[in-house]
């Protein structure tokens, strides 16, 4: 089984994620907010921390990881601007492009908050 991916939003159906406007760019329904993009990079030893974390919504941990370019652990977060919404998914590099290694996991209201407020406070490492 193939896992959906969020770099193709278009193959996973999320109900609160809609096409919307002249450029049609994804749109979270409830809020009617547009959702942009962000990848993190993570040291590949740190990828079982990383995937604990946010699956036991232990988003805090995340401040304890190494967050570093160009390295093999992708974090992909696609999120609102009014921080309503957030939803993640970890890839892992495999020559030449990242693969899924997690489904999407989703993140609303006060979780999407706590976790959007952490990841601004990840400085990445040179």
């Amino acid at each position: 089984m193939e896992t959906n991916h969020i770099a193709d939003l278009a193959k996973y159906e999320l109900p609160e994620l809609k096409r919307k406007g002249f450029f049609r760019r994804w749109h979270y329904m409830p809020t009617q907010m547009a959702v942009t993009k962000k990848e993190y990079y993570f040291i590949e030893y740190e990828y079982k921390d990383l995937r604990e974390s946010l699956e036991n919504h232990k988003f805090n941990d995340l401040k304890k990881l190494h967050c570093k370019a160009l390295n093999p652990v992708e974090l992909v977060v696609v999120s609102t601007k009014d921080e309503q919404f957030a939803a993640a998914q970890i890839r892992h590099y495999q020559p030449y492009q990242f693969k899924p290694t997690t489904e999407i996991m989703v993140f609303k209201d006060a979780e999407a908050k706590a976790f959007l407020g952490v990841l601004k406070e990840l400085k990445p490492e040179g």
